[in-house]
């Protein structure tokens, strides 16, 4: 009977603690952001882990160098995230050396820190934009999440080739 309370106690303790992990109950505001915080945190590792001669690596012929795969995410958010504040974004995508690329790269990260960062329960479902550049705030930040995960992918690819572990894999012994 004691192993039993003490069984019970440990799973409610347990129970407990996975649930002040999660906060209090998400919703899709904060679940964007989460999502968006997970994304970037790899994409800027990925792009640190990456040594400089990396940079030049294509994949194929036919295919962008890291530089440019990294560059287009840069691009991408800066149009995504420069619309939804209002505040069209440019980066450069010309940039080839590792150091360079990276500071682009935070420019437009600092540019979707603001978009997500200025989202909440309340304005989450507004409607702005038109065409492939329209939607509800959710429904463009997820976008912009969806395309920021194809490119990390493709990152993965690259780091691989260089025999790098990508940050997503770390700790798994691959």
């Amino acid at each position: 009977m004691i192993q039993r309370g003490l069984l019970l106690a440990a799973v409610f303790s347990i129970a407990g603690a996975v649930s002040a992990q999660n906060g209090p109950n998400p919703t899709i505001a904060s679940e964007v952001k989460q999502n968006y915080e997970r994304t970037k945190d790899l994409i800027v590792r990925a792009a640190a882990k990456m040594p400089d001669e990396g940079y030049s690596l294509k994949a194929t012929p036919e295919v962008r160098t890291f530089a440019q795969v990294v560059g287009h995410i840069s691009e991408a958010q800066a149009m995504i995230c420069g619309g939804i504040l209002g505040q069209p974004t440019r980066v450069d995508t010309t940039k080839t050396a590792k150091a360079d690329v990276i500071v682009e790269l935070s420019k437009s990260f600092s540019v979707c820190d603001r978009a997500y960062g200025s989202i909440n329960d309340s304005n989450i479902s507004q409607v702005a934009g038109a065409g492939f550049m329209g939607g509800t705030l959710a429904g463009r930040l997820y976008g912009n999440l969806i395309h920021d995960n194809e490119m990390y992918g493709t990152m993965v690819v690259y780091l691989r080739m260089k025999g790098i572990v990508p940050p997503s894999s770390e700790g798994r012994g691959r």
